[in-house]
């Protein structure tokens, strides 16, 4: 069984997402009054969605693009490189092997995110997300997810809203200050390395190559807490089992879905999927919500 993380470090791992959140744009309190986050779903993604008031949080390791962790252990490995080559401290240089190490080895907890973009109609998401089209994307009012974010989430892990960083020097930066953040906590340095590895961990979901940058992506992030009540769930997605855990059990079903709107996908059915939905909607007592169709051209 892999060793849950202990109470240090997850206390650790949370002064370092403040001291993060206070240079980089959280989303919680840095959306632009005009902005919303979108999610894009399939058909049956949406009917889940609705019928459950829930939404999942993916172990971060199960993916549909692996390249994206690719990508943000590729950044971590050239600043432990960088790092290391010009270190002349004995002491650091065993701290940053240390480091490197536990960045060998699969994370102690794992990282559970769900996906959103500031744009709720791409072509490239509709596409890839949405059932080639098909689905929908679903509009969320970004500052209420701060009922279960922050210190006080109900969850009692670390839950965060954060954007995905693009810019190379952001990055870096990150990584950089991650291993100055592990070296300065107290400990030995197997316990410095491990606080540094964490923060890593937490981060690598959040970083894509700058060439995605027009998706806006951002995420809700989730780490179990080392004493979590809540089991994980199971599905099978690409041949796989893959871990998630529900918002609606993290939270007992004390959190209402903030979604403000949805709009039917690009489809040559956008019109009869729009009058299901809103078929749906009335059916499950759901007001509020309203519906509207893409007005892409689009062709499978």
């Amino acid at each position: 069984m892999t060793p849950k993380r202990s109470d240090s470090e997850a206390a650790g791992l949370r002064d370092f997402l403040k001291r993060v959140g206070s240079y980089a744009r959280d989303l919680i309190y840095g959306v632009p009054p005009d902005k919303y986050l979108f999610h894009y779903t399939d058909l049956n993604g949406l009917q889940g969605i609705l019928s459950n008031a829930d939404l999942w949080l993916t172990d971060s390791r199960y993916l549909n693009d692996s390249e994206e962790m690719r990508h943000g252990y590729a950044v971590a490995k050239r600043v432990l490189d960088e790092r290391t080559a010009n270190e002349g401290d004995p002491q650091k240089l065993e701290y940053l092997g240390k480091v490197r190490e536990l960045l060998g080895k699969p994370p102690v907890e794992a990282v559970y995110i769900g996906c959103f973009c500031l744009e709720g109609n791409l072509l490239s998401q509709w596409r890839g997300y949405a059932g080639n089209g098909s689905g929908v994307s679903l509009e969320f009012d970004p500052p209420k997810f701060g009922q279960i974010t922050g210190d006080d989430s109900p969850s009692r892990g670390l839950m965060r809203l954060w954007t995905v960083f693009y810019n190379e020097e952001t990055q870096t930066s990150i990584m950089n200050n991650a291993l100055q953040f592990g070296y300065q906590r107290p400990g030995s340095l197997d316990e410095r390395a491990k606080y540094a590895a964490e923060a890593i961990f937490f981060f690598v979901p959040t970083f894509k190559h700058n060439d995605f940058h027009q998706e806006d992506e951002c995420r809700l992030i989730f780490t179990p807490p080392p004493d979590c009540t809540v089991a994980p769930r199971f599905r099978v997605s690409r041949g796989m089992l893959v871990p998630y855990y529900s918002v609606r059990d993290l939270t007992k079903g004390s959190f209402k879905l903030p979604i403000k709107r949805i709009v039917v996908g690009p489809s040559p059915h956008r019109d009869l999927n729009a009058a299901s939905v809103k078929a749906m909607l009335a059916a499950s007592g759901i007001e509020g919500i309203d519906v509207e169709t893409s007005k892409t051209p689009f062709r499978a």
